[in-house]
C-alpha cells in the first residue's frame, strides 16, 4: 500500500508577535488548499493559537481529514489523517528552554511530540509528529545540539518501546550533518525519506526568508522506522505548500517554512511486530556523541545555577545594605532619603526571589532532563547487549 505523507510548520504565532492579520490570512489559505491536497496524512507544527487551530480544523474536516489532537496539551501540534486514527497522545519534552527568555517562546510553548496510530492495509502503523527546540544559545551550536539530543532521546525511548513500523515527521530544527541528526539516526534505526539535503524547507525563495544569507537547508523531515522484515520504498519526495498566495495585496508564502512530502510504499511483514524492538542496535559512535553532548548540557546547567545564585545573593546583599543604611542616624538625613532606601530594599526582594527560583527550580528541571536522556542511553545499551547474548546463546 502507498501512504502520501506530509509535514508543515504553519507558523501560527500568537498576535502578540505582531503578525495577527498575516497569520489569519495565511491560515485561511492553508485551510482552503487542504481541499485540493491528495495527502493521506499531514503533520502540522506551530498551530499555537486556538484561532489557528479552529481554522485548520474546519478546513481539514471539509477536506475529508480526521483531526488528531490531545485535548489536554498540544505543543502546537496537529495531525490530519484520511485514514482511521486511534490512541492519540501528547508527551511534553522534559527540557523546555529558559523561562526568563520569554521572547523565544520555547519555555511557554511546551513543545513535545504527538503519537497516534493509523490504520493501513498493512495493519496499524504508529506515527510521531514533533517540533524540536529552535534555539537555546545562538552562538553555541554544541549547546543547541545538546538540548535537541535530550529531546530526541525521549522520542528514541518511545521508538524502543513501540513495536511495528513507525513513521516520524516534523520540524527537527537541525539538518543532515548536524550532531543531533547523526545521534537520532544512529540510535533510532529511522531512515529519512527524502535524501536529507534535497528540497530545502528553509530557503531564501520563501517570501519571509528573502533576506536570508546563509545556505538553504532542510530542517523538516519524514522518517520511517520499519519493523523487522517490512519492505518499504520512498518516492516522489518534494516540497509541499511552496506556492505563494496573495495575502493583504502582497504575494507571500504560506509560512516561513516550506512543507515537505513523500510517498511511502509499505508491504506487510511476515514477522511478528515485537521483532522491531531488537532489529536496530544502537551505533556506538552515536552513543558516544550523545554522551558528549549531554555533558555540554550538564555544564551549562551548572553555569546557570551558579550565575543565578550569585545574582540572587547580590540582590539580597543590596537589600541588606539598604535596610542597614536606613537605620544609621544622621543629623541632616531627610525623611525622603529613608523612604528611598526602604524602597530600594523592597525593589531588591523581587529579583532576589526570581533569581533564587531560577537557580533552584529551573536548574533542577534541566538536570533532570539530561539525567533522563542519559538513562535512555543506558537502556539502549542494555537492550542491545541482551539481544546480542540471546543471539549468541541460540547459535
Amino acid at each position: 500500500m502507498t501512504l502520501r505523507l506530509g509535514t508543515f510548520n504553519v507558523w501560527g504565532l500568537p498576535e502578540i508577535f505582531g503578525l495577527g492579520d498575516d497569520v489569519t490570512s495565511r491560515t485561511r489559505e492553508i485551510a482552503r488548499r487542504l481541499r485540493h491536497s491528495d495527502l493521506d496524512v499531514l503533520m502540522i507544527q506551530e498551530a499555537w493559537t486556538e484561532a489557528v487551530r479552529n481554522t485548520l480544523r474546519a478546513g481539514a474536516r471539509l477536506a475529508g481529514f480526521e483531526v488528531a489532537e490531545d485535548p489536554e496539551a498540544s505543543g502546537g501540534l496537529m495531525t490530519l489523517s484520511r485514514v482511521p486514527v486511534r490512541a492519540v497522545r501528547f508527551e511534553g519534552f522534559a527540557f523546555r528552554g529558559d523561562p526568563e527568555r520569554i521572547g523565544q517562546g520555547e519555555f511557554l510553548g511546551g513543545k513535545g511530540f504527538q503519537t497516534l496510530e493509523i490504520e493501513t492495509e498493512a495493519g496499524w502503523v504508529s506515527l510521531v509528529n514533533t517540533h524540536l527546540h529552535a534555539r537555546y544559545r545562538k552562538a553555541r551550536p554544541r549547546l543547541n545540539s545538546a538540548v535537541r539530543v535530550a529531546q530526541l532521546l525521549q522520542i528514541v525511548r518511545y521508538l524502543a518501546e513501540t513495536p511495528g513500523t513507525v513513521i516520524l515527521g516534523g520540524d527537527f530544527n537541525c539538518s543532515l550533518g548536524d550532531m543531533e541528526y547523526e545521534v537520532f539516526e544512529g540510535l533510532s534505526g529511522a531512515i529519512e525519506l527524502g535524501g536529507g539535503t534535497r528540497h530545502p524547507t528553509l530557503s531564501s525563495a520563501n517570501y519571509y526568508k528573502r533576506h536570508r544569507t546563509s545556505e538553504d537547508k532542510r530542517i523538516d523531515f519524514l522518517f520511517v522506522r520499519p519493523a523487522t522484515g517490512v519492505e518499504w520504498q520512498a518516492k516522489d519526495a518534494r516540497l509541499l505548500f511552496a506556492e505563494s498566495a496573495e495575502i493583504r495585496e502582497i504575494t507571500r508564502s504560506l509560512s516561513d517554512h516550506f512543507g515537505f512530502r513523500s510517498e511511502l510504499d509499505l508491504v506487510a511483514s511476515p514477522f511478528p511486530p515485537s521483532d522491531a524492538k531488537i532489529a536496530h542496535p544502537p551505533s556506538q559512535r552515536a552513543l558516544a556523541l550523545a554522551r558528549d553532548l549531554l555533558a555540554v548540557g550538564d555544564a551549562e546547567t551548572d553555569r546557570r545555577f551558579s550565575t543565578h545564585m550569585e545574582s540572587a545573593l547580590a540582590f539580597v546583599g543590596l537589600a541588606a545594605v539598604s535596610c542597614g543604611a536606613q537605620r544609621v542616624p544622621a543629623v541632616d538625613r531627610r525623611r525622603f532619603l529613608r523612604g528611598g532606601l526602604g524602597a530600594v530594599a523592597w525593589l531588591c526582594v523581587a529579583p532576589a526571589v526570581g533569581y533564587g527560583a531560577l537557580a533552584h527550580f529551573d536548574s533542577r528541571k534541566k538536570r533532570g532532563a539530561f539525567a533522563e536522556a542519559r538513562f535512555v542511553l543506558v537502556q539502549l545499551e542494555s537492550a542491545a547487549l541482551s539481544a546480542a547474548q540471546g543471539v549468541n546463546s541460540s547459535a
